[in-house]
Parts: C-alpha cells; sequence; structure tokens
C-alpha cells in the first residue's frame, strides 16, 4: 500500500509540474524566455485540491484554470501507480518508466492545445534518452539507436508520401519513441498510434466534425501508443 501512495504522490507532484510547463513552453519561442518564464506555484499549478470547490478559479490568483490542469493531475497519478504495480520496486526501471510517462503526457496535452511538438523538449529528450540507455536497467545503447532510426526513418517517408498528412515535428516524436521504445517496440508504439489516430480521424470524419483535408493533432496518439508499449518494453 506504502508503494501506491508513493507513486500517486509522485505523479500528483508530477503533474502540477506538467501543468506548469504545460503553461510556459509553447510560449517560449513567440515570446522569449524573460515573457514565458514564470515561477513554479503550488497554489496555481497543484489544483486537484482546489479546482471543484472553487468552479476552477484559482485560489491564489483568481484566474480561470481549464479543465486540463486537474485532468492533467489525475492522469499522471493513475500512470504512475500503474507503472508502480508493473515495476513494483525495480527503482531503476521505476524511475525511467516514470520519466516518460510524464514526458509523454506533457507533449500529448500541448499538442491537443497548440498542434504543436516543441523543438525545446524534443532536443533535451533526445540527449536524455541517449544517456538512460547507457544507464543499468535501460534498453541496450544499439537497440535504443535502432529503435531511433526506424522510427525516424518511417515517419520520414510518411511524411514525404503524404505530402503534408504528418508535421514535421511528429517525424521527430517518432525517432524519439524509437530510443524509447527499442526495436521491434518502435513498431508496436507506432502502430498503436497509427490506429488510435486514424480511428479518431474517421469519427470526426463520420461526425462531420471534420473533413478528410482537415488537420488534427497526431502526436497525442502516439503518445499513447509508446505509453503502451513502454510498459512492457522496460521489462
Amino acid at each position: 500500500m506504502s508503494g501506491y501512495v508513493l507513486s500517486l504522490v509522485a505523479g500528483w507532484v508530477a503533474g502540477a509540474a506538467a501543468n506548469w510547463a504545460a503553461d510556459i513552453l509553447p510560449a517560449w519561442r513567440t515570446e522569449g524566455p524573460a515573457r514565458a518564464r514564470r515561477q513554479f506555484d503550488p497554489r496555481h499549478d497543484w489544483t486537484l485540491w482546489w479546482y471543484p470547490f472553487r468552479r476552477g478559479h484559482c485560489a491564489h490568483c483568481g484566474q480561470r484554470r481549464s479543465l486540463r490542469a486537474p485532468l492533467l493531475e489525475i492522469g499522471m497519478m493513475l500512470l504512475f501507480a500503474l507503472e508502480w504495480r508493473v515495476f513494483g520496486r525495480e527503482w531503476p526501471l521505476l524511475l525511467i518508466a516514470w520519466a516518460y510517462a510524464a514526458f509523454l503526457l506533457l507533449v500529448l496535452v500541448i499538442d491537443v492545445e497548440h498542434r504543436r511538438v516543441l523543438n525545446i523538449m524534443l532536443a533535451p529528450a533526445v540527449v536524455v534518452t541517449i544517456a538512460v540507455s547507457l544507464l543499468p536497467g535501460g534498453l541496450d545503447p544499439l537497440n535504443a539507436l535502432l529503435g531511433g532510426a526506424v522510427g525516424f526513418g518511417l515517419f520520414f517517408a510518411m511524411a514525404i508520401l503524404g505530402r503534408g498528412a504528418l508535421g514535421a515535428g511528429d517525424v521527430k516524436l517518432a525517432g524519439l519513441i524509437g530510443l524509447m521504445t527499442g526495436y521491434p517496440g518502435v513498431l508496436a508504439a507506432l502502430f498503436i498510434g497509427i490506429v488510435l489516430g486514424g480511428s479518431a480521424a474517421l469519427l470526426l470524419i463520420l461526425s462531420r466534425r471534420a473533413g478528410r483535408k482537415s488537420y488534427m493533432p497526431y502526436a497525442p496518439y502516439l503518445s499513447l501508443g509508446a505509453l503502451v508499449v513502454l510498459l512492457q518494453a522496460l521489462k
């Protein structure tokens, strides 16, 4: 029981940090570091304890927070608890899984809200993921690099053949997912992401909420596919 409590608390902290990052990172390129930067404030970013009782208005500044804030915290808590169930006290694997989960959920949220996969996130994540593969408990470095090459290569080819169906951010994210999951895990992760994304697009078209040429964010589905496969790839 103590392990689940620890994982829920860790997920709540990670969710609050992800709320802060989701607010500032999309503005980094357009507004510059000075204007985009704001300090993490638990009263503003750690919303779950006050959100239902204040109708979403921040207890600190009175600003209306979107439903994304508490949902991200809840999602992070549940995912961290699930990964505790899978990895238990295998601390190196658990910490890697928690870090990847926090990153992928943040990518998901930012792409849903801003239709962007941020280079400011991807570039450091590539370096960190390669470094993680060198640690005990991580994927074999050559396997990770092979997965990254396969993921990037497949989506690069799809982007060219699809003539704009995929953005450059999706291609780079596929490469990063390959580094995280290795080979052949990357194939399963991308396949799940493609199926989820295609199903969502079909539902939107059938409900006439989108057309065949409408743009839809793909990174959320790729992130979900990666999260599913990572539970097995790290074992």
